[in-house]
Formats: C-alpha cells, sequence, structure tokens
C-alpha cells in the first residue's frame, strides 16, 4: 500500500473556460492520497471565487458517478514559498525585459510579506540573484539589476528554482512562477527530466508566457501539466503585469478540498465549482491503492522498501492499542499486587527476594522510594495519601505515575507527535496530583458531614454515664468512614498514652474541619474548669447542622455555574483531542507555523483568564 501511495499522481484536464471568468479556470495545483481513503485537493480558484470565499456548498466531487462529500477549508500563507525565474536571454532585450521587471516587482508587492521569495534570472545559464528570504526591498534591486543577454537555459532554471525550495514540511506549498518568452536552448537537463523531478517534488510551475516567434507553448504545458500547474499567456508586454496580478491571485487565493475516496487503482475524479452564477471544472487522475485480495489476503507490494513493511505497515492504531495494553498491564500488575497485599506502614522497605511479582513490585518501590528521598519528598507524599485515604506507599505511587507518563507519551507521539506526547506525559503526574487533592478534599467534606451525627453519639454516650474515651470507642465501632477510621486511630493513640486533647488536634488539623476545631477547644475548656460536656456538644452539633444545611443550599444554588465552567475549561481540549484523532492534519497549523504557535499562546492565556474568572462567580463552594 505505501508504495501505491508515494506513486500516487495527478494528471489535470481543465473544461474549457466559461466566458464569465474569461481566462481565469480552477487549477488544481497539488493532490495528496497519503491518507487514503482521505484524498484531499489543493485548489487555486478564480477571483471571482477567491473574494467571495469558497464554501462546501458550492464545490462538488464527483467519483465513479456518485457524488461525495467535501470538507473545504482556505490554506493560509504561513506555508507558502516561492521561487521566481525571470528569462533574461538575448529575445527580452528592450521593452519586453522593462517590462517584465515591472510586472515581477508588482507580483512581489501582492504577496504577504511573510511570504519566503528566491530570485533567478537566466540566459545561457541561470544565476541566483536573490538567494531565498522575505526581503521584498532586496528582491526588487536583484529584478532591477537584471540585464538581457545569451541563449535560453530554461529546464536548468527550473532545476536552480526547485533547490533554492525548502524541504517540504507540514502544509507546506511550494511554487515556481516562471516569465520566459521562448524554448529552451542551451540547456543540460531534458524536458522530459525536469517534468518529472517536478512532478515528483510536487511543485506546481505557474508559467507566464510571452507569445512570441520563439515562444514553445507545448514544452511549457508539459511542464505545467506534470508539476500541477498552469500556463498563463501574454499577447504583449503590455499585458504581463495583468498574467502576472492573475498568478500572484491564483497564489494566494487557494483552499483544500478534502473527500473520502472509495475507488481503488487508476481513478478520475470531476471537481466543479458553482459560484457566482458560473461554473468551472477540473478533471483528475489518481493512482489510489490497489483493493483487497478477494480472499481477504492483504496483497504485498515488492516494490516497496523492506523498511516500509514493519510496523508502518500496520498502522498507527495497531501501534497505540499495543502501547496502551502493555501500559495498563504494567498498570494492572501493580495495582493487583497492592489490592492482593497485606496493609503495610507508608514507609521504605526493602525489596524481598526473587523474582516473582512481590519481588519486582518491591524492586520498583525501592527504586521510587530512593528518588523521593534525595528530593525530601517522603514525608509531604505519605501525608498526602493519608490526607486522601489511599492506601499505597509513595514509591508505589511514583511507580504508577511513571507507567502511566510512559503510556501517555507513547499515546501522544503516535497521534500527534513527541511534543503532544512529552505534554500528555507531564500531565500524567499533575492528574495524580490533582486526584489526591480530590480525594482529599471529598474525605474533609464527608467527615464534616458525618460531624453532627458523631457528637450526637458522644453527648448519648456522656448522658449514659460513660466517660469520653469511651464515647470515642463507641463512635470508632458504630460511625460511618472516614469518621470511623479516625477515631479508631484517636483510641490507639490514647491507649498508647498520648494526651487526649493533643490527640483531638492532631485529629482536627488532620481533617482539616473548622467545626472539629470548636469540640476540641469544648472539650480542653471543659477538662480545665468543669461544665456539662454534653450540653456543649449538643450545641456544637446544632450548630454544625445548620452550618451544613447553608453549604447544601449554596452547593445546590451554584451547581449549575461549577457545571458550566467544567464544560468550558474541558471542552477545547475535548474538541481537540477529537480532532487529533479524526483529522490530525486539520490541527497541524497550530503547531508548524509562527500564527498557530501565537494563537495557541493567546486561547491559552484567554483558557487561564477564563478559568479564574468562572473560579471567582463560584468562589463559595471552592
Amino acid at each position: 500500500m505505501l508504495a501505491g501511495l508515494a506513486l500516487a499522481s495527478v494528471v489535470v484536464m481543465l473544461g474549457p473556460a466559461p466566458a464569465a471568468w474569461a481566462d481565469e479556470t480552477l487549477t488544481v495545483v497539488n493532490t495528496d492520497v497519503t491518507a487514503y481513503p482521505d484524498v484531499r485537493v489543493i485548489l487555486a480558484v478564480p477571483a471571482q471565487v477567491g473574494d467571495q470565499g469558497l464554501t462546501a456548498p458550492v464545490v462538488t466531487v464527483t467519483e465513479g458517478g456518485q457524488n461525495r462529500p467535501v470538507r473545504v477549508e482556505a490554506l493560509p500563507v504561513e506555508g507558502l514559498e516561492v521561487a521566481l525565474v525571470v528569462d533574461t536571454s538575448g529575445s527580452m532585450v528592450g521593452s519586453p525585459l522593462a517590462a517584465a521587471k515591472t510586472a515581477a516587482q508588482a507580483f512581489l508587492t501582492q504577496l504577504p510579506v511573510t511570504v519566503p521569495v528566491s530570485v533567478i534570472g537566466f540566459g545561457a545559464s541561470p544565476a541566483v540573484v536573490s538567494p531565498r528570504s522575505v526581503n521584498r526591498s532586496a528582491q526588487v534591486a536583484a529584478i532591477r539589476a537584471l540585464a538581457a543577454g545569451g541563449q535560453t537555459a530554461l529546464y536548468d532554471a527550473l532545476r536552480t528554482a526547485m533547490a533554492q525550495l525548502q524541504a517540504p514540511g507540514v502544509g507546506a506549498r511550494r511554487m515556481v512562477v516562471l516569465l520566459t518568452d521562448g524554448g529552451d536552448t542551451a540547456s543540460v537537463a531534458t524536458l522530459d527530466a525536469t517534468a518529472a523531478a517536478m512532478a515528483a517534488a510536487k511543485v506546481p510551475l505557474f508559467a507566464v508566457e510571452l507569445r512570441t516567434v520563439e515562444s514553445r507553448p507545448a514544452a511549457l504545458t508539459t511542464l505545467t501539466s506534470a508539476s500541477g500547474g498552469r500556463v498563463v499567456p501574454a499577447a504583449d508586454p503590455a499585458a504581463l503585469a495583468g498574467a502576472f496580478d492573475e498568478v500572484a491571485k491564483q497564489l494566494v487565493r487557494q483552499y483544500a478540498v478534502t473527500y473520502r475516496s472509495e475507488a481503488n487503482g487508476a481513478s478520475e475524479i470531476d471537481i466543479a465549482v458553482d459560484a457566482q452564477g458560473t461554473r468551472t471544472s477540473a478533471r483528475l487522475r489518481l493512482a489510489l491503492p490497489a483493493a483487497p485480495a478477494p480472499n481477504g489476503a492483504t496483497p504485498v507490494d515488492d516494490a516497496a522498501p523492506v523498511g516500509a513493511r514493519g510496523p508502518s505497515a500496520v498502522g498507527d492504531w495497531a501501534l497505540l492499542v499495543g502501547g496502551g495494553l502493555c501500559g495498563l498491564s504494567l498498570l494492572g500488575l501493580l495495582l493487583g499486587y497492592a489490592i492482593s497485599r497485606t496493609p503495610r506502614a507508608r514507609g521504605l522497605v526493602a525489596p524481598r527476594s526473587g523474582m516473582g511479582l512481590a519481588g519486582v513490585t518491591d524492586r520498583a518501590e525501592l527504586v521510587g522510594n530512593s528518588v523521593l528521598r534525595r528530593g525530601n519528598w517522603v514525608a509531604p507524599l505519605s501525608r498526602a495519601l493519608e490526607l486522601a485515604g489511599v492506601d499505597i506507599r509513595p514509591g508505589e505511587l511514583l511507580v504508577a505515575a511513571a507507567a502511566g507518563s510512559v503510556v501517555m507519551f507513547g499515546i501522544g507521539w503516535l497521534l500527534i507527535g513527541p511534543l503532544i506526547g512529552l505534554v500528555l506525559a507531564l500531565m500524567v503526574p499533575l492528574l495524580a496530583r490533582g486526584v489526591l487533592r480530590l480525594l482529599a478534599t471529598r474525605r474533609r467534606q464527608k467527615f464534616s458531614d458525618q460531624m453532627a451525627d458523631t457528637l450526637q453519639i458522644l453527648a448519648g454516650s456522656l448522658r449514659a454515664g460513660h466517660g469520653l474515651s469511651q464515647g470515642i470507642d463507641t463512635v470508632a465501632r458504630e460511625a460511618e468512614s472516614p469518621t470511623a477510621e479516625e477515631f479508631r486511630r484517636l483510641t490507639v493513640e490514647t491507649r498508647l498514652g498520648r494526651d487526649l486533647v493533643e490527640a483531638l488536634e492532631s485529629l482536627a488539623d488532620r481533617v482539616g474541619s473548622e467545626d472539629f476545631q470548636w469540640v476540641v477547644q469544648a472539650v480542653q475548656i471543659q477538662r480545665e474548669v468543669g461544665g456539662d460536656l454534653a450540653a456543649i456538644l449538643d450545641t456544637v452539633a446544632s450548630t454544625v447542622r445548620d452550618r451544613t444545611r447553608v453549604r447544601r443550599q449554596v452547593s445546590a444554588l451554584s451547581a449549575e455555574g461549577r457545571m458550566s465552567a467544567w464544560v468550558l475549561m474541558i471542552l477545547p481540549f475535548g474538541l481537540g483531542g477529537m480532532m487529533a484523532v479524526t483529522n490530525r492534519g486539520y490541527l497541524a497549523p497550530l503547531f508548524t507555523t509562527g500564527t498557530g504557535v501565537r494563537l495557541l499562546v493567546v486561547g491559552a492565556v484567554l483558557l487561564a483568564a477564563g478559568g479564574l474568572w468562572l473560579r471567582r462567580i463560584v468562589k463559595p463552594i471552592f
């Protein structure tokens, strides 16, 4: 299949130009079938359509007698690059060269200032008079300095122009614009070799032909047909300005038409544009991949290089699924071991001997702990796990995050590129940190919601004649999680000799509950001055219930705002991820052009500002 894609070519047969558009016709600049069955055709459209904008409803693609749905997008000028080739042979002496200089300078002024241009003059041999740059002043000066004389090395000049163009990249469009008045008389290269080179490099040739007795229209037609360009004739030197103006408009007025093909092998399609009351069309012949063998076996292309039959022949999706399964397997083994093991303290442990699952995970954990210990991160991470109620150790969390980063890096690389893979990999530890904070917040919230019932149990135990320690033990046995877990730990600490008030203060600090701070203060005051602790706990319980009711009411009233905030913050990333999977080329200009990168930066700043604004709106529940 890859060989078939590499050999894909196009021959454009333009229909007769409508009278309303004079000589302006629909020009096929390039085609791309590497994403087959998606076929991408780049069109240069006449001024009447380009000035109004080309949209999908006015474009028709017919393949095998069937109309195909199309997607139309205007191409940015950032990917455009032009090589301007001017004939300075002896036949251009006098008014032809003077008119050519004027027209060429006007042509440069019509191109956007960000488009790189190189200028090549040729007589008996080609010469680069202005290398590739965006310095229009230097290019105009080079054109003014051109002098005519000698024979015509047309084909050699086109080879030199292609050498001035940079290697093609994502979204790049490389063009050669030629002005000549005669046929080749002095080139080393041949017509067929030059046409084949331009077709292989996918560099369209737009030729402005000054018609004289020395003109060779057939040679220019061969070159433009092979490369996907066109010939714009000029009857006399005065018409050169209009011809160059037409070429300039077609260079900057280009659209990409994408459709999904259902054909195989050699195929012929018709593209028509029906707008402004006039219709123009172009016919293309494409070499698409061959149909699968009838028995379901995929035919092997003997012309494909050996290296092309590796993983790329399987497809990105196969690599993506395989990498994802490998990463999930590693995570599954780690989590399965963490679930099945006997709970242990969150500290540094020595690895078990042996090569079993337990030994492997313990060794991985030891490596993770050594990394955390160097950065003094063991204690903070242990506290974060403790507050979140997660029964794993810091080293295990680090190993799990590392495995997730590797998986996300592979997924991002396969879908878009290494930069996105790196971003996704860095998001894994940030996501883990966010999950821990969310779990800790929910655990604290749940503890606060259970506070009123907890105080009621304590007050009831005190009224029954039991002591505070017995009441705490009752809560540890009868309450729900996480209250039961925290009070169980409180009971253990007091039995080991820790002061009750000190243990209660530690519990209040651990759960971060302001309501429980009041309980601690009440217990401390009662121990110092005496009083009815049960009555005090009833009062605190009533206050906690009122605060909880108000908090829940505020949460209910602001629920819509919180949901809107989540949707608005996640929507750009969700849509971007979906487009990256379904049509990765659509997002390529954002990462490969200067304008795209600037738009990404502006979007990130606006998104951050919007997030902060939304946070301020719903701040009572954050």
